[in-house]
């Protein structure tokens, strides 16, 4: 026996209080009347002084109230299990095995093992267990069995994928993998590296009642590692050639100290470059690779380093988009719109051809310069096309909503030649569209704009950018597949000298690029989503990363394959042949990489259950908190002290006490006696 907040046993003290009561209690003498004391005998008295208990039962049941109330504010509980009763019922144990990418770091993989082994190997009796194993998906190895054997057959085969980690969807198939052994005490066993991004989206899962939960950590006490983190490729023109211009960024984090990395450049299946690099101690490290000559067509690369003690994620896989020429619209243009012109012709990859009139139906972007839309404009933005509308004198001139298509209301112009013209401020340089200025974001800042058009974005839209005087300058909003941008920002010489500033040029070029939307094709995705084809590809077959062939069934929303591997799927017409109609590259979910464990109180936040018998503190026995909450003994003292209490009150008031004695008076003849 024990307590658990034994410093209220002192209160014990207070028994010596009603002792005290009681001794000094004394009775009282009532005077009686005598008519004469002549005729009685004058004897010496002697008195003498005693003090005792003079009521034994009242004194105990206040003892008895003292005693109670003191054990249970020092809440008592009982640890053997002889006395608290053990569960003697069967076990269910349902073991998690984690298996993502982040066990694979060297040593991980085999303790998880051996963990998992020991658990099946503990089972006694009529005992049964089941196997999952997980990473952003859970797959149930074995159902609730009996026979040891065949649990642990269902850990071989078993290695690490390159996958991120969700302990949510394991979860669940253990919740109802514990249906089918509804009088068993149950058990979940959580085998894993506990990586504090496998916690996301636990909160709302709900477990049967009395079900505990066990966390086995078998990370490594003290990790570093390096991860090639993010690719940036583009394509780039040399004189008459188009070359690839590829940057790496290299993330080291742990316990590191700076070293050396010799990083490779594969594309298409052929190393094209390599560098070695010096990694920092923490941090981000960019290596950029000579610029080689790009392939026609879409490019596949890949960036590895040597490996480290998690090597699958020592390698990034990416897809650079086919270089096709972009056909830009130009409406309502004319001088002013010389140096936008100029611009989007010189450069390449892609080239970009402007026409003014004629059939423009093959525009990937229209350019409405201080005009309108015209009606159908909305229609055609909806099934994909990128609109630009630039407001220039004509349009400034205007006020109010001046089209329902386009996401500003004017509000006149304003001129700026009294204070040397405005600047751009609170570039979102995040956004797509300005990702050439990511790097070099006071490129923008030394443009200077001495009039151009006030203008307040709807709610429907969002601000890229603002001139110093918190007007909007570049306002976008997404309709349907496509997008319309306004631009308040003046791209002609005769109202700003941006077109003579060095940040003009890319600025154009990533206009029409993000316009049309081509930047908004990913380099790649991560394992877990899924992969919506194209429309255009009849019967799809698709080549996934291990060579197997799936071939997706399609429905209202087209054909879908989930991503559940790292690597290159290609997707191919009726059969695999020839060139891919479409190639994405898949890579693991950088957060795979950060190995900070969590704490195991952390692991079941947002868990509820029916009981508080939760668990995650490993393997030993429970704790006193967990014995004296199971027990709550302290709630029968408590009941037993309210009923010494009644029991007092009514002693108290009824005993010899309480009663009044009655005293008959004696009669003349015994009196005369």
């Amino acid at each position: 026996m024990g307590f658990l907040t034994s410093a209220f046993l002192a209160g014990l003290a207070a028994l010596a209080i009603p002792l005290l009561l009681h001794l000094r209690h004394r009775d009282r003498d009532k005077p009686v009347p005598f008519p004469s004391l002549m005729f009685l005998e004058q004897l010496t008295i002697r008195t003498e002084q005693r003090q005792r208990v003079s009521d034994w039962p009242l004194l105990l049941l206040r003892l008895l109230l003292l005693i109670l109330l003191v054990l249970a504010f020092a809440r008592p509980l009982l640890r053997s299990q002889s006395v608290t009763g053990a569960d003697n019922r069967s076990r269910a144990v349902i073991v998690l095995i984690d298996r993502s990418l982040s066990m694979s770091y060297a040593g991980t993989w085999q303790r998880a093992l051996d963990s998992a082994r020991a658990t099946i190997g503990q089972l006694e009796g009529n005992d049964r267990v089941a196997v999952v194993a997980y990473d952003d998906d859970a797959d149930t190895r074995q159902r609730l069995t009996g026979d040891r054997g065949a649990a642990t057959g269902a850990l071989s085969g078993l290695t690490p994928r390159a996958r991120g980690t969700r302990l949510a969807p394991a979860l669940r198939v253990a919740r109802q993998l514990l249906l089918d052994a509804p009088f068993s005490a149950a058990e979940i066993v959580v085998i894993s590296d506990l990586q504090r991004s496998g916690a996301t989206g636990i909160a709302g899962v709900e477990l049967p009642a009395g079900v505990k939960v066990r966390a086995i950590p078998v990370g490594p006490a003290q990790w570093d590692n390096a991860s090639v983190r993010a690719v940036d490729a583009r394509r780039v023109v040399q004189g008459d050639r188009t070359l690839l211009a590829v940057k790496a960024r290299i993330q080291q984090q742990g316990e590191a100290t700076p070293r050396a990395r010799s990083v490779t450049l594969v594309l298409n299946g052929r190393e094209a470059a390599s560098a070695d690099a010096q990694l920092n101690a923490t941090g981000e490290t960019v290596v950029t690779f000579e610029p080689v000559p790009a392939p026609e067509g879409a490019v596949a690369l890949q960036v590895a380093m040597t490996p480290d003690a998690l090597a699958l994620d020592d390698t990034l896989v990416a897809v650079v988009p086919r270089d096709d020429d972009l056909t830009v619209a130009l409406r309502g243009a004319g001088s002013d719109a010389l140096y936008f012109e100029r611009a989007l012709e010189i450069g390449r990859a892609p080239a970009v051809q402007v026409v003014r009139s004629g059939n423009t139906a093959r525009a990937a972007v229209r350019v409405f310069w201080d005009e309108l839309p015209d009606a159908g404009t909305t229609e055609w933005i909806e099934e994909g096309g990128g609109a630009v509308v630039v407001l220039g004198r004509r349009l400034s001139s205007r006020s109010g909503t001046i089209s329902p298509l386009l996401p500003v209301t004017l509000a006149g112009s304003a001129d700026r030649l009294a204070d040397r013209g405005g600047t751009l401020r609170d570039v979102r340089t995040e956004h797509p569209l300005f990702q050439p200025f990511r790097e070099t974001d006071d490129a923008l800042g030394a443009v200077r704009l001495f009039r151009y058009a006030r203008v307040d974005a709807s709610a429907n839209a969002d601000v890229l950018a603002r001139f110093d005087d918190g007007n909007a300058a570049v306002i976008e909003r997404r309709i349907g597949n496509g997008r319309v941008i306004v631009l308040a920002l003046p791209l002609d010489n005769n109202a700003g000298d941006f077109p003579l500033q060095p940040a003009y040029l890319p600025f154009v070029r990533q206009l029409v690029l993000h316009a049309s939307g081509r930047d908004a094709v990913p380099l790649w995705r991560t394992t877990g989503e899924r992969w919506a084809l194209p429309g255009t590809i009849t019967e799809p077959v698709v080549e996934a990363p291990d060579r197997s062939l799936l071939r997706p069934a399609s429905d209202s929303l087209g054909a879908a394959v989930p991503l559940g591997d790292a690597g290159l799927y290609r997707a191919f017409r009726g059969a695999v042949g020839g060139e891919a109609e479409a190639v994405l590259a898949v890579n693991v979910p950088a957060s795979e990489s950060v190995l900070t464990p969590m704490d195991t109180t952390e692991l079941l936040l947002g868990v509820s259950t029916g009981t508080d018998s939760l668990r995650t503190t490993g393997a030993g026995p429970a704790t006193d908190q967990e014995l004296e909450r199971r027990q709550s003994s302290w709630r029968v003292l408590l009941a037993l002290a309210l009923v010494a209490l009644l029991v007092e009150t009514i002693v108290a008031s009824r005993g010899r006490r309480g009663r009044a004695r009655r005293v008959t008076p004696a009669s003349k003849s015994e009196r005369a006696t």
